[in-house]
């Protein structure tokens, strides 16, 4: 049977390749490095695009343990950018192109008894014949080996991937696996074993089935086996099952045995909605970019599943889309875990080159679905470059490739042109026209009727995939009026997706702010289209999404405002917006109660409306006494936020997302850092600087002294590789202030789960 050992650790590293080295490298004058790993850590902003563009080398001394000698060894390469040659001892083993998809490699034949030598150079320009290059593109790539590398163990046969294909009526699926096997000898025939579990590892259902399997690559499909009684998989109630599949000759040894998740449901797009298990949901949802500060996209695991519960768990968004390449394993296992709908998306961004590139994008199809078809919170297949122009042949070609390996789900493709060729089975738009000259004053018109966009004389399936974004950036630090602006500018939008009844919903532009190339961005290679910042730090527009949350389950007022006097026009704090899902608000000000605030009925179709407070009783030459807004629900007062006429720096606020960590293989998790008043408001004027101290277990990612954004930072730490359990810390300065150093402490042990060579 295979087994699977990370090979995260033990690299070399040098910025630079010399063809003369895969043969015999200097040893000396290479760095020591783990992986994930980018191949230069940017400044938080005001680098240059091209400091990443570099062709560079990885090189390895690979033994293969007396437990796996004379076993066949497959190395596993989970992304790497964007274009890599493998050399093992010195002989050409394969080369990958495309920076976002899984690649395997079989080294049997190349290995030798004692010590290997693996060698990788990895080309990180921007090469036009690997999408998503060949023009402008409005976000960085970075470069490296940014994901994880496993070497596989195997016997002669195994199973390269199980695609677990079912059909599902009521809670009674009829289940038909694929079985995609690697035979490096000769054909045979197996009985196959079959067994469900549920999330607690009780088995719910086992059955057998019979296979031949050739020499080379094979893919038997199962014969269709009920399975009643199911637990169907729900944005509330993500429910999951194991699947173990074995496959065992007739003399009854084992050839190989995998075990892999999923959950059961439907999807159905129709021309008036999106349905899961056959019951209308409205699709609300952010657009989300997988890079970081300093970094890019060489972050582990963890902080890639934690953006996946920030946008379910603090954002309260129902969908994700993964613009514009295939994402992260660990993001895509945890949507399925919290419940978040996933519109997955090959790369590209508008341009399509030649055949050659072609030929990568459609392999990027493949692979997309192969190694994600298991995931049930994907629900759509985007197989388009994403905002290109037509091109028939090519995209009929795509949609075909994708219809030949997954018929369960629809397929899709990023438009921002009208009368587009609808070659897939929903027509995806990005819509901007609440920011298009005609209506730049009046914004009468916030979302297009599909058929205006598609120019077709019936309605079909239809998802907005884009809004807002880069037609309203907004900085950390940009002032109140602006930061509402963009506030109000997505409440509009769903505002309109809720009312509307001739699509299934809208997914905005964007999550988080992101680098980018010149082209775009500020001016300081930063794109900040986001409703939180790079640090995943919320502006006011991720109030609009966050408040949407049944009070039931979460109550939440958040105050589009300062509330200070001179921070808008006319030296008023009124008006302002407060994104709740209370019933209302009462504000207190120039020391009185000025009245009650309800849901405003400018967003009436919201589940729940933003207030807008508009009722300013003072003068410019008023007293100002500071004031208090509270929130009421059910007729009681729940939440109540005081903000000071004299509000002045007090303390740092310090969050962590996770304190036990493991450290057998890099493990990270996110801090924050953010200046505060005496009553525990924000300052995002204070132009602070922190100073970051860690244990010599741990590593800060990026610079250790920082100044703020906005009045906060955040930034990641990552643990070294030390396999066994420790206690580490973090601590906080704030230069130049009185206030007491902050200090974190972390549990650092071993993970279970991983096994390193």
């Amino acid at each position: 049977m295979q087994e699977r050992l990370s090979l995260n650790l033990g690299w070399l590293f040098k910025p630079s390749f010399d063809q003369g080295e895969i043969s015999a490298p200097a040893w000396d004058t290479y760095q020591p490095i783990t992986i994930p790993h980018t191949v230069k850590e940017l400044s938080y902003n005001c680098f240059s695009h091209d400091e990443t563009a570099m062709v560079s080398s990885y090189v390895r001394k690979f033994t293969v343990p007396e437990t796996y000698r004379g076993k066949r060894v497959i190395l596993e390469f989970l992304g790497v950018m964007a274009r890599y040659q493998l050399y093992v001892n010195g002989e050409f083993a394969s080369e990958h192109r495309g920076g976002y998809s899984r690649s395997r490699v079989d080294i049997t034949g190349l290995l030798h008894e004692g010590e290997n030598t693996l060698f990788l150079m990895v080309d990180s320009t921007e090469d036009r014949q690997i999408p998503p290059f060949g023009y402008t593109i409005d976000y960085m790539c970075f470069g490296g080996i940014y994901r994880d590398v496993n070497v596989i163990f195997t016997e002669s046969a195994y199973i390269s991937d199980v695609l677990l294909r079912y059909d599902l009526e009521g809670t009674t699926a009829q289940l038909y696996p694929e079985i995609q096997l690697d035979n490096a000898a000769e054909a045979f025939w197996a009985r196959v074993e079959v067994e469900i579990q549920d999330p607690e590892g009780n088995c719910v259902h086992r059955y057998e089935n019979q296979a031949d399997f050739p020499a080379g690559f094979s893919n038997p499909i199962l014969d269709k086996h009920p399975v009643a009684g199911l637990t169907l998989w729900e944005l509330d109630r993500p429910y999951l099952y194991s699947v173990t599949v074995n496959v065992i000759r007739e003399d009854g040894t084992t050839v190989d045995r995998v075990t892999a998740r999923t959950g059961f449901r439907t999807v159905l797009c129709k021309p008036d909605g999106f349905y899961l298990n056959g019951k209308k949901r409205k699709l609300v949802g952010l657009d989300r970019h997988q890079s970081y500060p300093y970094v890019g996209y060489a972050m582990p695991e963890r902080a890639q599943k934690r953006d996946a519960d920030i946008l379910k768990s603090y954002l309260h968004v129902n969908t994700v889309r993964t613009s514009h390449y295939l994402q992260s394993e660990g993001f895509l296992s945890r949507c399925d875990e919290v419940g978040l709908l996933v519109f997955s998306e090959i790369p590209g961004w508008g341009y399509i080159g030649d055949e050659k590139f072609k030929e990568v994008s459609h392999q990027d199809i493949r692979d997309m679905i192969t190694t994600q078809y298991n995931h049930p919170s994907i629900f759509i297949w985007s197989i388009r470059i994403n905002e290109s122009g037509d091109d028939d042949e090519f995209y009929a070609k795509s949609n075909e490739i994708a219809h030949s390996l997954d018929r369960s789900r629809p397929t899709t493709g990023v438009r921002c042109i009208k009368n587009s060729h609808l070659l897939e089975d929903v027509y995806s738009f990005n819509d901007f026209i609440h920011w298009t000259r005609e209506y730049k004053h009046y914004r009468e018109l916030v979302l297009q009727n599909q058929q205006s966009v598609t120019g077709l004389p019936y309605k079909v399936p239809y998802l907005v995939t884009e809004y807002c974004g880069h037609i309203y950036p907004v900085k950390p630090f940009d002032g109140e009026e602006r930061q509402l602006r963009q506030a109000q500018v997505h409440a509009r939008v769903q505002n309109a997706n809720y009312a509307r009844n001739d699509a299934m919903g809208a997914i905005g532009w964007c999550a988080f702010d992101y680098q980018t190339h010149g082209d775009y961005g500020s001016g300081d290679k930063i794109c900040y289209h986001g409703v939180m910042d790079i640090f995943r730090m919320p502006k006011y527009a991720a109030y609009v999404y966050r408040s949407q949350v049944d009070p039931e389950q979460e109550l939440v007022m958040e105050p589009c405002t300062l509330f200070a006097r001179g921070e808008n026009d006319d030296n008023k704090p009124i008006p302002f917006m407060v994104c709740t899902n209370c019933d209302y608000v009462e504000v207190e000000c120039y020391g009185k109660n000025i009245g009650r605030f309800f849901p405003s009925l400018v967003y009436s179709s919201l589940p729940h409306p933003p207030i807008m407070v508009d009722n300013d009783p003072g003068t410019w030459v008023d007293l100002w006494q500071g004031g208090t807004i509270i929130g009421y629900y059910q007729g009681k007062e729940v939440l109540r936020r005081t903000y000071s006429r004299d509000a002045y720096l007090k303390d740092l606020k310090v969050t962590v997302d996770d304190t036990q960590l493991h450290n057998t293989v890099p493990d990270a998790t996110r801090v924050t850092a953010a200046f505060v008043d005496q009553l525990g408001n924000p300052l995002p004027y204070y132009n602070g600087v922190v100073c970051i101290e860690t244990s010599d277990n741990l590593d800060v990612m990026g610079p250790r002294t920082v100044a703020v954004v906005g009045g906060h930072i955040g930034f990641w730490v990552q643990t070294k590789p030390i396999c066994r359990k420790e206690a580490g810390y973090v601590k906080i300065r704030a230069i130049n202030t009185d206030i007491p150093e902050k200090r974190i402490d972390f549990t650092l042990c071993p993970d279970d789960q991983v096994r390193v060579l």
